[in-house]
């Protein structure tokens, strides 16, 4: 065998341990990236978690004027709850509060142009996005007595 064939040989073979070793450390990063993507902040993880129960939402007490306790069920990491009351077409709330480590959180149901009388409103469980977008995970209406 002549010097600059095994020169070539072993050339090839560094080249390709390098290469196999790229491909493993970027499955790696991937597997990592998944993980730590698990707080929900993108569509990739929620769309792996399609299989799950999604949760509940309870709002109470549901009364004008009062402070309402909300709490879910398996509340995002990071999450926030969204509450928009409307009398017949027009929207006359629309609060937003930081959800606790229990998933609980508690909103005034009243205030903007809903001065008195009932209110149909719908309560919003889900996250933001890194890029600043509200997707929501859970969601309930809910009528408010006046």
């Amino acid at each position: 065998m002549r010097a600059g064939s095994a020169g070539a040989a072993t050339l090839r073979h560094v080249g390709l341990v390098a290469l196999e070793a790229t491909l493993v450390a970027t499955l790696v990063w991937i597997a990592a990236m998944t993980l730590a993507g698990a707080g929900q902040s993108n569509d990739l993880v929620g769309a792996a978690n399609a299989g799950r129960d999604p949760g509940t939402v309870l709002v109470k007490p549901a009364v004008h004027g009062a402070t309402a306790l909300v709490s879910t069920t398996n509340a995002p990491d990071g999450g926030w709850v969204h509450v928009q009351c409307a009398q017949g077409s027009t929207l006359v709330m629309s609060t937003w509060a930081r959800l606790d480590p229990r998933g609980r959180a508690k909103v005034v149901l009243g205030g903007g142009t809903w001065t008195s009388g009932p209110a149909d409103c719908l309560a919003q469980v889900g996250w933001f996005t890194p890029g600043g977008h509200w997707r929501a995970s859970i969601e309930t209406n809910f009528a408010s007595a006046g």
